[in-house]
Formats: structure tokens, sequence, C-alpha cells
């Protein structure tokens, strides 16, 4: 969809509605170039060839291999350094990956949070792991590629297992900070902040209202992708500090947007933890915002990529929050 169609699209919105997935420009061209993408990647990867695989990823390129954030920098480095995960030189002599499925999870007009599963295999068909990947691909400059990606590799005998601490940690986390927006509780928001280390964001995010227009951000030049090179946004915490909150500011901010009467936040009650291991896993999470008297206003669903680092789980990576459903769309708002 062209700048010109997409504006177009925007202007048919009420005024502070966002597009949620009613709208086919949420979805109709982002899923499908996402499972394009990891499609031709998966078959490149099946041919161990890094220079195909280049082609179907945006750089600078973020990986998270095991806990750690690795970005690189361009394709040709991608040939001569490629993270772990994609180092095709190391791979079983002979062996070959089993396609297992691709899932959609998140989408907007510019991006679209997909898992992708596939089983590594010796030469003579023995099965060595499963790999189970998370993929987030967007619309640079007119070329859809992976510009964050997370890849959790088990082992046969592990395959299965579950890490009870890591769902238990990651939920708290979720349930936390929402719970400490609705009750404006700094301890409790500063409980759950991030963690040491480096981290990669998608800008800019979606939410939001423009103050100068009071129209809804996916009006706005996020969604207008001609002159947009690089999506991604590389953060390095070396100290952790107690965060500053303006809850009245919050409150009167996201009380203006849409329907209004906005009185508190809820974790996504369908969360689940989509991939596991011992340290990493790939969440499919998110929140929905209610008034006083439990009539939702809007659900956002993000993925993302939490590990656990110095004894402590954070998250490091995904694709921000894109907006599910937004009530100010309906009729009778």
């Amino acid at each position: 969809m062209s700048k010109e169609e997409l504006k177009q699209e925007a202007e048919k919105l009420k005024l502070k509605a966002v597009f949620d997935h009613r709208h086919p420009v949420m979805y109709q061209e982002s899923v499908a170039m996402g499972v394009t993408v990891l499609t031709r990647y998966f078959a490149a990867l099946q041919r161990r060839d890094l220079k195909a695989m280049g082609e179907q990823m945006n750089f600078p390129h973020a990986s998270v291999e095991e806990v750690d954030v690795v970005i690189t920098e361009s394709a040709e480095d991608l040939i001569k350094n490629p993270p772990d995960s994609m180092d095709v030189n190391s791979f079983p002599e002979g062996g070959f990956d089993l396609f297992m499925g691709v899932e959609s999870h998140t989408s907007d007009p510019v991006r679209a949070g997909l898992t992708m599963s596939y089983s590594r295999h010796k030469a003579d068909g023995t099965k060595l792991m499963a790999c189970d990947g998370l993929y987030i691909v967007t619309n640079n400059n007119g070329h859809w590629g992976i510009q964050i990606s997370s890849t959790i590799f088990t082992p046969v005998e592990f395959i299965g297992i579950q890490y009870q601490e890591a769902i238990d940690d990651v939920f708290k986390k979720g349930h936390d900070w929402m719970e400490g927006w609705s009750r404006s509780d700094a301890f409790l928001l500063d409980s759950g902040r991030g963690m040491l280390g480096k981290s990669v964001r998608l800008y800019p995010n979606i939410t939001g209202i423009n103050s100068d227009t009071g129209r809804a951000r996916p009006t706005m030049d996020y969604i207008f992708r001609e002159d947009v090179e690089n999506r991604l946004r590389v953060g390095e915490t070396t100290e952790m500090r107690p965060g500053t909150y303006d809850f009245e500011d919050f409150r009167k901010n996201v009380g203006s947007h849409g329907v209004g009467g906005y009185d508190f936040t809820l974790y996504r009650h369908d969360a689940r933890i989509v991939h596991q291991c011992r340290n990493k896993v790939h969440v499919a999470g998110g929140y929905t915002r209610f008034r006083k008297d439990g009539t939702p206003i809007s659900t956002t669903w993000s993925l993302g990529v939490h590990v656990r680092r110095d004894l402590k789980w954070g998250g490091v990576g995904g694709t921000g929050n894109t907006i599910h459903y937004d009530a100010t769309n309906n009729e009778h708002m």
C-alpha cells in the first residue's frame, strides 16, 4: 500500500481513533509479507546460504543470542561474522532442518511479529534439537525484512520441559506493570523496570495521540514508510535508577484518547509463553484499558523476548505495542 493510500485510509478514521484489527491495513500486507519473508529466509537457511538469508533481513539487524543482544550492521557483516544462530558453517555437516510452521502474533501497517519453528537433524536423520524463533519483520523504505530475531535451541532430551520460574516471573512483571499504572504506584513500577545491558526496540511506538492535531498517531508519519531506512533503536542500561512518573499527566493523557473515561489497566488475559528455555522466553503479551464500569476502551498486543541475566528476568526486545482493538471505532461510541 502506497503512502497516499495509507493517508486516505487514515483520514477515514474518527477523530482520536486508531487503526485496529477490524481494518485490513493492519494485517493485509504486513502479515502476508511477514510470512513470505520468513519462508524465504528459512529456505535460504535450509540451503545454508548466508547471502540469501541477508536478502530477507533489514539492517542493522538485532538478534538475541542466548541472553545477549548482537547487532549485525550490514549484509556484508552477516557473511563475515554471522551471529551464532545463523552461522551456517557451524551446523552439522550434511545435516538438514525440517520446517514445522509459522504463527502470526502482532501486526500493523509497517511490521509483523511472527514465530517460526523447525527441527535440526544430522545427515542420517537423527533429530538433534527443536528450534523456535521469534521474528519481527518491518517495512523499511519499501523493503520487507527481518529487523529483530531471537532463537531458542532445545536439545531433544529437553523438549517439553516447563520452566515455571520463567513463566511466573514474566507474568508477574506484566501484571505488576499494569497494576502500577492503574494504582499510580511508583514502587511497583520500579520493581519491574528493565535490566542491565543492551536491549532493542522499534521506533516509533504505535500508541498515543498527537497533541498538536488531536489525531491518533496512525495518521502520522510512522506508517508512511518511503523514507524510513531503519526502525531499530538500540539502548544500553548501565545503572538501574528509579523511574520518573507523572501519574496525573498519564491519566489526563490516556483519558483524552478515543472514547475516554480511563480508569484501570489489566495485563492481557490470554497472554502466553510461546517458547521457553532455562534463560529465555518468547512472550505474546499485551494489556486492556478499561472504564470504571469494566467497559474495554482498547486492547494492545505485543510480542517480546525476556531473558535471565544476573539472576533477574527482563525484556530485551520485541515488536513494541500494536493496537488490536480500539472502541473509538465502534458505531455506538
